[in-house]
């Protein structure tokens, strides 16, 4: 769950949030606040698919320590940038940057969680991880950011929550590496020819 944590936030903040922090905090016009979130999504579409196919040719843990570590040292001086003199182009290439690291991570993530699930739960697992993610910090992250705001009077305390959530996915990348080496050698043993499980 703590690998998905960061996807499911970034996820929120560029898409979910984009609107009513466009509008609400930034005050940007309706029209430039949904060309954004559009602009996000196309960006996402391409970013994922590349996330995944460097991730096989250089290995899942590259992008899963690299791409937290960019969100943590940019994202709050990102949105420090943005909201000095809020405007259209700013704000696209702010979560522009963001959706970069979602997509790159994400297409890392996704694949390495399933690795890391033993076969015989992998579905049960994978699923579970990332329902309860997506339900506990994706989900709360537009009212999150907004009473950051509120009680900070910061308007750049989302990059704060975003930062968080990379971290915790940093963390969980660290902590499970050795959990997915086991996998994967008890995953070569138990479907390799003329090998039974468990030998």
């Amino acid at each position: 769950m703590m690998l998905t944590i960061m996807t499911t936030t970034a996820f929120y903040t560029i898409t979910a949030y984009t609107p009513t922090y466009g509008r609400e905090v930034l005050k940007l016009a309706v029209r430039d606040n949904l060309i954004v979130a559009l602009c996000v999504g196309l960006s996402n579409f391409i970013w994922l698919p590349i996330g995944g196919i460097i991730s096989d040719r250089i290995g899942r843990r590259p992008l899963l320590i690299l791409m937290p570590s960019l969100a943590i040292l940019t994202a709050y001086p990102a949105m420090l940038w943005l909201v000095a003199a809020p405007s259209f182009s700013k704000l696209l290439l702010v979560l522009l940057w963001f959706s970069f690291f979602y997509g790159t991570y994400n297409g890392a993530m996704i694949p390495f969680l399933a690795e890391i699930m033993p076969p015989e739960v992998r579905t049960a697992g994978f699923s579970l991880a990332y329902s309860l993610a997506t339900a506990i910090f994706g989900g709360f992250t537009p009212a999150v950011c907004t009473w950051f705001i509120e009680i900070s009077g910061n308007r750049a305390s989302p990059a704060l929550w975003l930062s968080s959530a990379a971290a915790i996915g940093l963390t969980a990348a660290l902590l499970t590496w050795r959990l997915a080496e086991k996998t994967r050698l008890h995953d070569t043993i138990s479907f390799s020819p003329g090998v039974a499980v468990g030998e």
